[in-house]
């Protein structure tokens, strides 16, 4: 070996060497960093995260909670199986029953339309065991109009009113398919309103009580300009009964 291949491969292992302290030093730091940032009580601390999804479990492994962004929101989870969802791609935070299932969530969005105007919105629901949602808690802006308030709903199990929609939907049209239709939302299978309260798009303070077949039955106001009302309704819409009185034989 002459001179100058001896110095190459001596070349050769300092430079094995470096590689192999620089590793070290590294996984010395890596195992500094996390048992230095670990209390005893299992706990880590960090400052700050960046982060696409936190699926929070329980011991056996199912989803408590899950927070995420738009395109990692997970598709709802009934009866074990995942079914379609209209909500769309929006980021939020999930919330699980100790089957597994879905039992409500906190999603919103924020956009503007091609014309320039809000498109936006958060919603809060809660749903019952093994069903939808009972009760949500929303604000909504789109086409230049505004709604807030709560919202209380009457909604079936899912066991009941999904094997009626699934043969709805082979069903060929006709009398049978109008029937399957009924007894789905006879079993709860539509979201059928039946109380808001908030501020309606009229601006108007908003009180509504509804029937069972969704159908409103009594109605308080307060427009913006400070004109108070009550109106009672029938089951065809019409209004029985309005107070005060005055207004209605001023009109």
């Amino acid at each position: 070996m002459n001179q100058n291949e001896a110095l190459i491969e001596q070349l050769k292992r300092q430079n094995r060497l470096l590689k192999s302290g620089l590793g070290l030093a590294a996984g010395a730091f890596a195992v500094l960093l996390l048992t230095g940032a670990t209390g005893t009580d299992g706990r880590v601390r960090f400052s700050e995260i960046d982060v696409e999804r936190i699926n929070i479990v329980g011991p056996s492994g199912k989803p408590d909670m899950v927070i995420a962004n738009r395109e990692r929101l997970p598709a709802p989870i009934l009866n074990g199986k995942e079914i379609t969802s209209g909500r769309g791609k929006v980021p939020g935070m999930i919330f699980y029953n100790g089957l597994g299932d879905e039992n409500g969530g906190f999603i919103f969005e924020g956009k503007l339309d091609d014309k320039g105007k809000p498109d936006a919105g958060m919603h809060l629901s809660m749903d019952r065991f093994g069903g939808d949602q009972q009760l949500s808690l929303g604000h909504y802006e789109s086409g230049g109009t505004m709604e807030s308030g709560l919202k209380l709903y009457d909604r079936g199990l899912a066991s009941e009113y999904s094997p009626l929609r699934e043969a709805y939907e082979k069903a060929a049209p006709g009398p049978e398919k109008d029937a399957l239709l009924k007894k789905w939302k006879e079993a709860g299978g539509a979201q059928t309103p039946r109380m808001f309260i908030g501020k309606s798009r009229g601006k108007s303070s908003t009180v509504v009580l509804a029937a069972a077949d969704g159908k409103p039955r009594i109605m308080m106001l307060v427009t913006p300009e400070g004109k108070a009302s009550l109106d009672f309704y029938d089951e065809t819409g019409k209004v029985v009964q309005h107070l005060p009185q005055a207004d209605a034989a001023g009109k």
